[in-house]
């Protein structure tokens, strides 16, 4: 079995996410919310050498940012992105958007540097990490079972609908909206919590109920090619 920190970066960057960069090849990324650039790391693991990685964080220290990174801090919950209108082929944002005050303001930042034709990729915690109980082992590492295990959360999980819903609300299309499971990911969710709570390791138990119940909500989305720049926000409401 891989090591507990395996687990965790493999939550990080999950198969999702390393499904999308594989499918949509690009000159430029950004990696919003770049602590352990994944997203770099799983780039160069799939062999594409040649994308070119820009990152923001907050916290993030000059030592700790790879070669090939062009990183800037930013506190998201006080600045914009510092990067130009439409300058990325891809944005992810994974497990980012419940981390901040404004979230409707976060994703109109997010369309705003993401080139005409680009896509975003936006992961958070799904309404489901309400009904799952407190981790109870192993604290000092910081998993996290319950939405409120973690106190940096500062706004609402998000169903596929709710992301679908922001998009369209900022003239983009929701190109794909779902859970983070599947009938496989089920299974290995199964047999990873039963190894975790048999060998305490909280890693396992973590990641064995997020691909288990779907704790995780995920969503392809692409800027029209007609769009510069800002789009307003507008409430989206369709006919029915």
């Amino acid at each position: 079995m891989a090591s507990d920190n395996a687990v965790v970066q493999a939550v990080t960057m999950n198969r999702y996410g390393t499904a999308f960069l594989r499918e949509n090849a690009a000159s430029k990324v950004l990696d919003v919310g770049c602590t352990g650039f994944r997203v770099l790391h799983t780039a160069r693991a799939l062999g594409m050498t040649d994308m070119r990685h820009f990152g923001v964080d907050y916290s993030i220290a000059e030592e700790e940012i790879p070669n090939g990174v062009e990183f800037r801090h930013c506190d998201l919950n006080k600045e914009r992105i510092p990067f130009e209108d439409d300058m990325f082929d891809l944005v992810v944002a994974s497990h980012v958007i419940e981390h901040v005050s404004n979230p409707i303001e976060f994703f109109g930042e997010l369309v705003r540097v993401t080139r005409p034709g680009g896509k975003i990729y936006i992961e958070a915690p799904s309404e489901r990490s309400l009904f799952l109980p407190g981790m109870f082992m192993e604290h000092e590492k910081g998993y996290s079972l319950s939405f409120f295990d973690d106190p940096t959360h500062l706004s609402r999980p998000w169903t596929p609908q709710s992301l679908a819903r922001l998009a369209l609300c900022f003239s983009c299309v929701p190109e794909i909206v779902a859970y983070n499971t599947s009938a496989k990911d089920k299974f290995e969710g199964i047999l990873m919590f039963l190894y975790g709570l048999l060998f305490r390791k909280g890693g396992y138990v973590e990641c064995g109920l997020w691909k288990l119940v779907g704790w995780a909500s995920r969503a392809v989305i692409s800027k029209p090619v007609d769009i510069t720049g800002a789009v307003n926000f507008r409430y989206h409401l369709p006919k029915r």
